[in-house]
């Protein structure tokens, strides 16, 4: 396992998936990175997201590009239900790696950073309006699976990146070492949560002396350093807890847990659910 999430997105042929996410006490977003590029669009309510360490406001009807590789989360701001969903792709949607000229001028570029989309989006100018209608259209498509929307699906893709190529600019800032370094102890946190982890650890996989990793650590992710670790631990308990019939009291162990109480305590403050309870509804619906 690594810093990139597990989660699929859509099959290796037709590499696109589409996740409606409904929250009924604020925009929250779980602090992650994935290989695909993503558009994620604010369906009711409001959202503040941080991308790069970079800050977004986003309001009803906004959305925001997601570069691959880019590190993002989003943190409650209000108890305001918020609706939003994520349309995210390979970049192999638009061709393969290698001898492309689509690949090659207008999707590597976009990826390396050399070339830049604008991030936000709504309903500004016409060119945003219609990168919103595409949008839209791909989630109706994806969730309906008519009659050649795969065609259609790609048609769309082809048009909004058509349209952002247009309004992009030639990337001029310097890149930004301390966010790298922060993104290997992530990674480090991600490979070796099932161990007892100390503050010298994770710093030093960064790099970093601890009270300067401390301090960038807080700025990029908007959490403490062992709030992470926690949330980190207990999004495995909850994919141990889903997908194995193992006891857990065994899963807390897995999880980086020496107390079995204290697993169940932050288990229940991150999920609502003690991990039995969890357990049971998931088989619930799943059975459905």
């Amino acid at each position: 396992m690594n810093v990139y999430e597990r989660v699929s997105h859509g099959s290796a042929d037709f590499p696109i998936g589409v996740h409606k996410t409904e929250n009924i006490s604020g925009f929250e977003l779980y602090p992650h990175i994935h290989k695909e590029f993503e558009f994620l669009i604010i369906s009711c309510g409001s959202g503040k997201l941080f991308v790069e360490g970079a800050e977004y406001e986003l309001a009803e009807g906004e959305g925001i590009f997601i570069n691959s590789g880019a590190l993002h989360l989003g943190i409650k701001t209000d108890s305001e239900p918020c609706s939003f969903f994520a349309i995210v792709f390979s970049p192999e949607i638009f061709g393969r790696f290698g001898n492309d000229l689509i690949m090659n001028k207008y999707v590597l570029p976009i990826m390396r950073g050399d070339i830049v989309f604008p991030s936000v989006f709504g309903k500004n100018e016409e060119w945003e309006r219609e990168v919103l209608r595409c949008c839209s259209e791909i989630g109706e498509l994806a969730e309906k699976m008519m009659p050649c929307y795969e065609l259609k699906i790609k048609e769309l893709f082809l048009r909004i990146w058509r349209i952002r190529t247009e309004h992009s600019e030639v990337r001029s800032e310097d890149h930004d070492k301390g966010l790298e370094k922060i993104k290997k102890a992530i990674e480090f946190i991600q490979n070796e949560y099932s161990a007892p982890l100390s503050l010298n650890d994770i710093a030093s996989s960064a790099g970093m002396s601890r009270e300067h990793f401390c301090r960038s650590f807080s700025s990029v992710m908007h959490m403490t350093l062992f709030d992470y670790v926690n949330r980190v631990r207990i999004d495995n308990g909850c994919r141990m807890l889903t997908e194995s019939d193992m006891p857990i009291g065994e899963i807390s162990e897995r999880c980086g847990f020496n107390s079995f109480s204290y697993f169940s305590k932050k288990f229940r403050a991150l999920t609502g659910q003690t991990p039995a309870e969890y357990r049971a509804n998931f088989r619930t619906f799943d059975s459905v």
